[in-house]
This record gives structure tokens, C-alpha cells and sequence, in this order.
């Protein structure tokens, strides 16, 4: 059996679908369904049923199944474990933090990291999921989490803080003509989030999913924002809303596996995030 052919099979079974276990893979779907073709074939028995709900495993498929999911997670923590053993300032390094905090205060500090480890390849992965480094999705990772996982190790630094913000003739109206923006799921009756707030009582409208949206929304005076300190204080076309000083939102950690922490150039990193996110803090926590 070809390793490939199994790694196929485990998309398969994830994602229902050779299109999708395509799309996760990167290869074109005809591609999935040669592999699985092949694997049927070099095994001699039907691994999937095809279904009107999509590929489902047979009693065979679910056993081999069972073991190349065993065999992975042996492949994915060899493959840390060496790793680990890396001393070198040298090769590939994939780092996961949000675009925003990557875009606002990483990039314009990245020329003097890559100028004194010029042979680190830095690979940034701003995705809005979160990446899991036990799994080497990612070598480092910057996470705002108050709950981080317990497999990764690290140093949790300080929260950020967030308030409410609007353009000057947004909050030139009537308070009570206000209305927030919405970030999460559209929801019957007034969010937490909403209910906490110095406006309880005014309606949430619209679903602006990322803190980019948000900012562009509300620059645009379509209501109230939530946004990090961080860019809504820098935006001088917006003004906090109401009298309250901001709150504490999430904590700020700096996050690898346990077997990945002795590599030189996570240590690396790890430094220069830190010296960053120190150097910001008052922009950070709403005190620049």
C-alpha cells in the first residue's frame, strides 16, 4: 500500500467527498478517486460505500481506517520529536497568529528578524481557524486564548482590551438611535456581549464576521463597533463610544509544542514576538 494512497482514504473519510478530500489535499478530485481506486484494488475489497450522502467506510474500510489513523499520529510525532532536535538558525517556519495583529504590528518589524536570521524561512499562516501545533499545522503560534491547549507550552504575556467604537457623526445622534454591529451569528435577542455593554438596550444588526469588517463597517458610520484598542484608538476617523475605559478581552500567548521548544529557530521567534508585542503593549492594552 502507498502512504499517499492512505492519507487519501483519511481525507475521504473527513470530508465525505473526493471533492473536498481534494480541495484538503490539494490535488484535483480524479486524482482522490485514482488513489482510492488503487488502494481498493492493491487490497482486493470495497473500502467505501457510495452513498446519496456521500462515501461512507465498509467493515474493511473502517478497519484499515483505524490503523492509519494510529500510524499518523506515530508519523506526526516523529516528525516533532526530530525536529526538537533542530539547533540550526536555519530552514522552514510556520507561524499562525490573526491577520490583523500580524498586518499591524509584526510586518513592520519583520525586516529586522529577517535581517539577523536571514536563512529562516518564515511561513505565516493568518487563517481565521486556529491551527493546531501539536499536529504541526504550525511551529509557533501567537493565539489570543484564555483557555490555550494543554499539549502546547509557551508564556502567556497580557490581554489586549476592546471597546466600543463609531465615527463622530455616528455618536453626534440620539443614543438611543444607536445600533451595534454584529459579529457572531445572528441571534434573537440581545447578545452578552451587548447586555454588558454601556448600550444594553439598542439593537445588534448585520453579521460583520472579522475585525477588519467591523472597522470598515463602522468607519463607514453604519453603527456601533467592537474592536481591539489596537486599531480602533489608531483610527482617526473613529472615537470611542460612550465613558467607560476599555475591558480586558482575551490573553496573549506565545505557543509551541513541548517537543519543538529547544529549536533554535522557535526560540528565535519566540523572542522577537515577545519584544514586539512588549514594545506595543500601551497600544495593545488602550493606554498609547
Amino acid at each position: 500500500m502507498d502512504w499517499e494512497d492512505i492519507k487519501t482514504l483519511c481525507a475521504v473519510v473527513q470530508h465525505k467527498t473526493v471533492r473536498g478530500a481534494g480541495e484538503a489535499l490539494g490535488v484535483h478530485h480524479t486524482t482522490v478517486g485514482r488513489r482510492i481506486d488503487s488502494l481498493e484494488e492493491s487490497l482486493g475489497t470495497s473500502l467505501f460505500n457510495r452513498t446519496p450522502d456521500g462515501l461512507l467506510l465498509t467493515s474493511a474500510g473502517e478497519k484499515l481506517f483505524g490503523v492509519a489513523q494510529t500510524f499518523g499520529e506515530a508519523l506526526i510525532d516523529a516528525e516533532r520529536s526530530i525536529s526538537g532536535l533542530d539547533d540550526e538558525l536555519t530552514g522552514p517556519l510556520t507561524v499562525t497568529m490573526p491577520e490583523p495583529l500580524l498586518n499591524a504590528l509584526f510586518m513592520p518589524e519583520l525586516p529586522n528578524f529577517i535581517a539577523q536570521h536571514p536563512s529562516i524561512e518564515l511561513r505565516f499562516d493568518p487563517s481565521l481557524s486556529i491551527r493546531d501545533v501539536a499536529r504541526r499545522e504550525a511551529d509557533f503560534a501567537v493565539r489570543l486564548d484564555n483557555n490555550p491547549p494543554d499539549a502546547l507550552v509557551g508564556k502567556r504575556l497580557f490581554a489586549y482590551t476592546e471597546a466600543a467604537y463609531a465615527t463622530p457623526d455616528y455618536l453626534s445622534r440620539d443614543p438611543k438611535s444607536y445600533r451595534w454591529l454584529g459579529w457572531g451569528q445572528a441571534t434573537q435577542g440581545a447578545p452578552e456581549w451587548v447586555r454588558t455593554s454601556e448600550f444594553p438596550d439598542n439593537p445588534v444588526w448585520g453579521v460583520f464576521p472579522t475585525i477588519p469588517a467591523q472597522h470598515a463597517a463602522a468607519r463607514e458610520g453604519l453603527g456601533l463597533a467592537i474592536l481591539p484598542c489596537l486599531f480602533g484608538d489608531a483610527d482617526l476617523d473613529l472615537k470611542r463610544a460612550g465613558k467607560r475605559a476599555p475591558v480586558k478581552s482575551r490573553d496573549i500567548w506565545l505557543l509551541t509544542h513541548n517537543d519543538l521548544r529547544q529549536t533554535a529557530r522557535v526560540q528565535a521567534f519566540m523572542g522577537f514576538a515577545e519584544a514586539v508585542l512588549r514594545k506595543h503593549r500601551k497600544r495593545l492594552i488602550g493606554e498609547a
